[in-house]
């Protein structure tokens, strides 16, 4: 089968979160099935550096009254052939999305053009895939510009199918502004919120999220944002597919970042982990639990009340606490002003460092992930497999992913009510497991033989390509 990707993100190239390492993931277990996958993604500024192919076209579009030029270019990344649409006003900025504040002004206008660019780059060129995979709103507006272009006797054989990867991220547009994204009102889906990533819902041929948890959430407010009449609408075509997990970079017995590595059956080298973690953050190496968490600090990881419930509880405590992350500044202060309040016990790094982040998970004996919402997760699966216990909100991915004590065959703690009260009571928790070790090591070596592998969800989206077809 022949699949192209319309992607903003794909990891090795350009990362801003997960919605990389889903793209990256299961474009290598399709490509591992015997699929042809070109991914077609935007040329940021960070990609400028990025070795090329010699060979290149230009590619010219209209939308609205407007006709905008673009190159294409073209490199290979990890086996797979990456299409760059190269347009230097829209694309050649430092940040993909904002100017680190606040989103671009004209985002809208920015990414129907990489839609329409790409996919006439592909009938240009002869190629008229199976599948047209979009992922989020970035690529929304291929759905409904692969509508018209069929209707002019192109790209005839391709289907367009469309993955939501955060429900919440929708790219909102007037209507005074179809007529410059060459759409008319007649195209826009009625009584929901007119938006980019609506407009795909609407003309997709097939539609999935990131996890089944999710995708039933979204079949209601306050979750779909607005959206819950249109996803209703399109529930027989709507399916929920759980991310994988890339174990060739998530796995602590090869992993090349840790100091040492370990298994489940030889933790050992987890300690040694641990040790190392706590020497670079100036923490004591003692006997009491590490809590850890790398995230997007951002009011959907759930900040709002994880930071009250961090400083009332450490004062009570003598748990450790390292945290990574950049994000939202109004987050940040307070997460900055908890390590001046608790230097024993607390430090927060801003910033992201991937070596970092994979040894974090490998030294924490738990990892925080209070969600407000979470459309999959993949830092709890990586807790699991390393032996890390995640300390989650029953929501989305995470309740897909994480069985909770005191169910028999638990992997972690979970909570209900995205509130202090309820995160401190799954802290306290976490605090009396890890003083019982034996039912403390039975929850981590079960979570350890957890397995979401990308070739199990690669199955699930062929299907979902074949009905499309």
């Amino acid at each position: 089968m022949q699949i192209v990707f319309l992607c903003s993100e794909f990891e090795g190239l350009l990362k801003t979160g997960g919605l990389a390492d889903a793209t990256r993931g299961l474009a290598q277990a399709l490509k591992a099935k015997g699929h042809q996958v070109t991914v077609l993604m935007p040329r940021y500024g960070a990609l400028y550096n990025q070795a090329l192919q010699k060979d290149w076209q230009s590619v010219y579009v209209e939308l609205g009254t407007e006709r905008y030029g673009c190159a294409v270019r073209h490199l290979v990344s990890d086996g797979i052939h990456v299409a760059l649409i190269e347009h230097h006003d829209f694309f050649a900025r430092p940040r993909p999305y904002d100017d680190g504040e606040y989103p671009y002004a004209d985002n809208a206008l920015r990414f129907a053009f990489f839609c329409k660019a790409a996919l006439y780059y592909l009938s240009e060129n002869g190629i008229s895939p199976d599948v047209i995979h979009g992922h989020d709103w970035q690529s929304a507006a291929g759905a409904l510009y692969l509508k018209q272009m069929q209707q002019q006797g192109l790209l005839l054989q391709s289907r367009f199918v469309f993955t939501i990867h955060n429900a919440a991220y929708q790219q909102g547009i007037a209507l005074h502004d179809l007529d410059v994204l060459g759409m008319s009102a007649a195209d826009c889906p009625a009584n929901v919120p007119l938006s980019l990533l609506s407009l795909g819902v609407a003309h997709c041929s097939r539609l999935n999220t990131v996890s089944q948890g999710y995708r039933d959430e979204l079949l209601s407010e306050p979750a779909a944002n607005g959206l819950s009449l249109l996803y209703q609408a399109r529930q027989q075509q709507f399916a929920g597919i759980l991310n994988g997990c890339d174990y060739g970079r998530w796995d602590p017995q090869t992993d090349q970042s840790l100091v040492a590595n370990y298994h489940k059956d030889d933790l050992s080298g987890k300690q040694r982990c641990k040790t190392e973690v706590r020497r670079q953050m100036g923490l004591a190496d003692n006997k009491v639990p590490l809590f850890v968490s790398v995230s997007r600090v951002t009011g959907q990881k759930g900040f709002d009340y994880l930071i009250p419930a961090l400083s009332h509880w450490l004062a009570s405590s003598n748990a450790q606490v390292v945290m990574m992350g950049t994000g939202e500044q109004k987050y940040i202060q307070p997460l900055k002003a908890l390590q001046q309040q608790y230097p024993l016990q607390y430090r927060f790094i801003e910033g992201f460092d991937e070596d970092f982040s994979h040894q974090l998970e490998a030294a924490g004996d738990f990892f925080l992930m209070p969600s407000l919402f979470e459309p999959c997760g993949l830092n709890q699966i990586y807790s699991l497999r390393y032996g890390t216990v995640p300390i989650v909100r029953a929501t989305g991915g995470l309740k897909d992913t994480v069985l909770a004590l005191p169910a028999r065959g638990a992997t972690g703690i979970s909570f209900t009510e995205p509130d202090v009260e309820a995160l401190l009571g799954a802290l306290q928790q976490a605090e009396a497991l890890y003083q019982n070790k034996a039912k403390y090591q039975k929850v981590q070596q079960r979570g350890m033989q957890q397995y979401f592998g990308w070739s199990e969800a690669a199955e699930k989206y062929l299907k979902m390509y074949q009905q499309a077809k």
